[in-house]
């Protein structure tokens, strides 16, 4: 139901007898308290939207589906990765207290 459907029900509401309003509340007392069946989508937009979830890719399969597609022009190399001996990745050392105690401290 579109917004303005939604908006001109609303309004009709306003227009009804007391016995009315009260039989119109115990239908969606009975309708509330079925359980709920599924719909069907109200338009094609909605029905694909309306899709299975999907689990989420792990990385390797996001790299295959964008290599597939032509997004990128090659696999990366995992091996390529590794560089753990690398000099620039060694701790600096600091003169007085911890740097992680310093930024605790001025935090706070």
């Amino acid at each position: 139901m579109t917004h303005s459907d939604f908006s001109h029900l609303l309004s009709s509401l306003k227009g009804l007898s007391a016995e009315q309003a009260r039989r119109l509340r115990q239908q969606l007392d009975q309708q509330l308290a079925e359980p709920m069946k599924p719909t069907a989508p109200a338009s094609p937009k909605a029905a694909k939207r309306a899709t299975p979830e999907k689990k989420p890719l792990t990385a390797d399969e996001f790299n295959r589906q964008l290599f597939a597609a032509g997004r990128i022009a090659s696999l990366p190399d995992p091996a390529l990765d590794i560089d753990d001996d690398d000099p620039d990745d060694q701790p600096i050392a600091i003169k007085g207290e911890p740097l992680s105690e310093t930024i605790l401290r001025e935090r706070r």
